[in-house]
This record gives C-alpha cells, sequence and structure tokens, in this order.
C-alpha cells in the first residue's frame, strides 16, 4: 500500500497542512482553497484507511444531511433543461461535499494544533483586511475603486465582513490572553464600521449580542441577559423609526439647472447629462448632494463647494451624510432607497427586493419540485422579461437570498432540508457548548436572507469548512 511509503505521521501532517490551507484560502486564496481540495483528496487516498473514513463519516450525522441536500441538487437535474448549466453548478457544489469528507475522515489535530490553526484564520483576515484598507486609502485611482465596498480585494465584500465578523468571535475569546488582542479586535471592529457592509454590521452585531449571551447563561445572570434584550429592542426600535422617516433636505434657495448645468462645466469634465463613476444619473447626484450640504441645487451652491466635494460627487456620492462612512451613513442610504427612490438599478435594497419578487413568482408556478438546479437563472431571466422589469440587463441576477435560491433549485423539500441541515447543527453546538460553532452556524442561518451563501466557490469552502469543522467536539 502507498501509505507505507509515507506513514500515518506524514499523512497527519499533510492533513494539517491541507486544513491551514483553506483557512488562509477562505481569506485571500481560491487557488489555495482548490489546491487544499485537490491535496486533500490524494492525501485520504493514498493513506488508504477506507473503513476508518467511513466509520466517521456514517458517525457524523450532520454529514448525512450534507449528503441528501448534495443528492436532491444532482436528482434536480432531471427537470432542469439547461443541463449544461446544471452540471457547471453541481461542479461547483461539490466542494460543499468533498470538505466535510476531507475533514471529518482523519481525527482534529491535538489542542495545541488547533489553536494554532484559529491563530492562523486570525492573523490570514487581519493581513488581508490591512491590504484591503491600504489599497482602498492610498491607491484607489490605480486600481479604480470607487465604492468603499469595493474595498475587498481578494473576494466577495459580503463574504469577507462575515470572515471579519467571526474572526473578531474567536479573538474576543481569547482576550484575557494578552494585551495585543485588544489592538485586533479594534482593528476588526473599525475595517466593519469603515467597510460599510450591511451583513458584517449584522454578523458583528450577532457575534457580541451572542458572546454576552452566552456568557450571562452559563453563570445564570438571567437579570442581565434580560437586560440585553431590553437594549437590543430599543436599539433596533430606533433604527427601524430612523428608517421609517423620509429625508428632509433644506432648501436655501431657488433650483436652477439651467445655471447648474453651466457651473459644473467649468467644475469638471464629466458631462452633466452623464453618469458620474458609479453608474448614476450625474445630475441627480449632483442636486442631492448640493441640497444636503448646503440646500442650495444652483450656481451659487455648486461655487461654494471644495475640490474634495467636486471630487465626492463624481466618485457618485450623493449626499454629504454618505461621505462620512461608518454605519450611520449606509442606514442614510437605505433610508434615502426607502423613500425617495423608485429606480431599483444601483440601489442594493430596491434590487434585492426587486429579486425577492421574481424569485417568489417563479416559486408560485413550481412550489414542489422548483425549475431545476440549471434552470434558475433562465427562470429568473424569463420572469424579468415577462413583468417588465426596470432592472437593467445587467442588474437582473439570481435571488440574493439562499432560502429563495434553493426554493427555486430543489422545490419546498430541499429548503425543508437545507432548514434541517442548519437546525440541527445549533442544536448540537448549543448541547456541545460550542460557542464559535453555534455563532457561525446562526450569523450564516441570518447572511442566507440576504444573499446566496453557496452559490460562490468562496462562500462554498468557508461554509463547509466550518460546518465540518466543528460538527465534532473541537477544544481550541
Amino acid at each position: 500500500m502507498l501509505q507505507r511509503w509515507f506513514g500515518p505521521k506524514i499523512h497527519a501532517r499533510v492533513h494539517y497542512f491541507v486544513l491551514l490551507l483553506f483557512v488562509v484560502g477562505i481569506a485571500c486564496s481560491k487557488f489555495l482553497m482548490s489546491m487544499g481540495l485537490l491535496m486533500g483528496v490524494l492525501n485520504l487516498i493514498l493513506d488508504g484507511h477506507f473503513k476508518q473514513y467511513f466509520r466517521r463519516w456514517t458517525e457524523n450525522r450532520l454529514l448525512h444531511f450534507v449528503l441528501l441536500f448534495y443528492l436532491l441538487c444532482w436528482l434536480s437535474l432531471l427537470w432542469s433543461a439547461n443541463l449544461w448549466e446544471g452540471l457547471d453548478q453541481m461542479r461547483r457544489l461539490t466542494t460543499l461535499l468533498l470538505l466535510p469528507l476531507i475533514i471529518t475522515a482523519k481525527p482534529l489535530p491535538q489542542s495545541r494544533k488547533m489553536k494554532g490553526l484559529l491563530s492562523i484564520f486570525i492573523a490570514a483576515v487581519v493581513i488581508t483586511s490591512l491590504v484591503n484598507s491600504i489599497a482602498f486609502h492610498f491607491f484607489a485611482k490605480q486600481l479604480e475603486l470607487i465604492d468603499i465596498r469595493q474595498m475587498s480585494l481578494f473576494g466577495s465584500h459580503i463574504r469577507f465582513g462575515i470572515l471579519v465578523a467571526f474572526a473578531f468571535s474567536i479573538v474576543l475569546q481569547r482576550i484575557k490572553e494578552t494585551k495585543w488582542y485588544f489592538l485586533l479586535l479594534f482593528w476588526l471592529a473599525f475595517y466593519t464600521y469603515e467597510s460599510q457592509v450591511l451583513t458584517g454590521y449584522l454578523a458583528l452585531f450577532i457575534i457580541l449580542f451572542g458572546q454576552l449571551i452566552w456568557r450571562y447563561y452559563l453563570k445564570e445572570k438571567f437579570i442581565q441577559i434580560y437586560l440585553l434584550l431590553g437594549a437590543v429592542a430599543i436599539s433596533v426600535g430606533s433604527i427601524v423609526f430612523y428608517l421609517s422617516k423620509p429625508i428632509e433636505y433644506r432648501q436655501t434657495c431657488p433650483m436652477n439647472p439651467n445655471s447648474l448645468k453651466v457651473a459644473w462645466a467649468e467644475k469638471s469634465k464629466l458631462p452633466f447629462d452623464g453618469q458620474d463613476l458609479r453608474g448614476q444619473q450625474l445630475a441627480t447626484t449632483i442636486e442631492r448632494y448640493l441640497l444636503s450640504k448646503n440646500g442650495c441645487a444652483s450656481k451659487y451652491g455648486l461655487d461654494k463647494l471644495s475640490a474634495q466635494d467636486i471630487n465626492f460627487i463624481e466618485l457618485g456620492f450623493a449626499d454629504i451624510h454618505e461621505t462620512k462612512g461608518g454605519i450611520m451613513a449606509r442606514l442614510h442610504g437605505l433610508r434615502y432607497q426607502i423613500h425617495h427612490t423608485s429606480n431599483p438599478n444601483d440601489h442594493s435594497l430596491l434590487e434585492r427586493l426587486a429579486y425577492w419578487k421574481t424569485a417568489s413568482e417563479v416559486i408560485s408556478n413550481h412550489f414542489f419540485l422548483g425549475v431545476g438546479i440549471g434552470d434558475t437563472k433562465d427562470a429568473m431571466q424569463a420572469q424579468y422579461d415577462k413583468q417588465n422589469s426596470e432592472l437593467r440587463l445587467d442588474r437582473r441576477l439570481r435571488p440574493h437570498n439562499y432560502y429563495l435560491t434553493t426554493w427555486l433549485n430543489t422545490g419546498i423539500i430541499g429548503l425543508i432540508l437545507l432548514f434541517t441541515l442548519l437546525y440541527f447543527f445549533l442544536k448540537q453546538q448549543w448541547q456541545y457548548r460550542q460557542i464559535q460553532g453555534f455563532l457561525f452556524g446562526l450569523v450564516f442561518a441570518f447572511s442566507f436572507l440576504i444573499e446566496d451563501g453557496l452559490e460562490t466557490q468562496m462562500g462554498l469552502t468557508m461554509f463547509a469548512f466550518f460546518y465540518a469543522f466543528y460538527s465534532r467536539r473541537v477544544t481550541a
């Protein structure tokens, strides 16, 4: 047997190296993730202890739900018209099965190595977040970075926001070990604040709230838990109240589009009747910015702007509040979308509402079986055309809600299976008293509401790795 050429120690080291490739790869490199899959499978084949692998796979009940979900997706190809698209989707989805098989086939490393593994993960997230921030603030023009959410250079800003929050959670648990962890906590929290990724805010909130509830629950300090719940209720209520109120601009002078057009030509090379660098109507951006800045959408108001203000307008900042960054800038943008915008294009909230509406209409005609994993894209596009959607062709995307995507792919059975997979994972983590695994599952369960979490390699690998990693007792 080939395992005799290397020996069990070599295979154990290779297995640990594979885990290292994954914890680094999910932060910054698709290549490392692909190499991890290849090396992991090859290492198991060369090791050759298939009976032991099979026993560990059968003992891990959570793995059974993953297998059933994966097989159901394959089965949905039977009623998919676009077979090649379906096969491409299944090729991508194979990571969801292969990665847990690799991780659960061999025992987890010892406690010290486990802690080192998570430390490497923290380091990878911190370094990539630093690179992102430096690139955006110092090399934005060279890299053609316009929107703050383009700051994530190594993958989706949404997935990276979740990674930052999860790294924050691990550091928070180790806070007493060294004073340097305080600096890491501060940086990760600041990066989340600066990035303006709503999913990142949500994930960090769940992490912080969950950690506090967990600590008080274990100490049976239920009064503190009720106080926390009350504080959360007040905070959520305040945000809802803030979003419910329309934005009222202070108008200090008569609006004059003609004089504004002439004055703008003296300030910028971008045509007044064209688009800003975000692809929005420039005239609207100028008008909104001036009203938010000094209430005067005319030549007089424009002449009072600084060179930095002109640059903000060119970059697509339509409100002075958006230039200040942070969560309030994000909430202000959402508030404008809710009350003052009817065109969904380039407005993330309105676009998602359009995606969900379209997906729901398709589901209503394919309730039980869905359209098949190969036809989801085509079915969405056909429905966009049928309802004469206001969305531009380049913005007519998939549902951006993985529960709806699953329903479209595999019908109500697939949706129930997905809920079951998440429920039993959370239940097991609670029973094992694994706070990190529990919070990971909770964050992903919420993120599936606003993103197709398992439709990209990064999202798939991140979910599959931590799902398998925490599906057994972990001693960090």
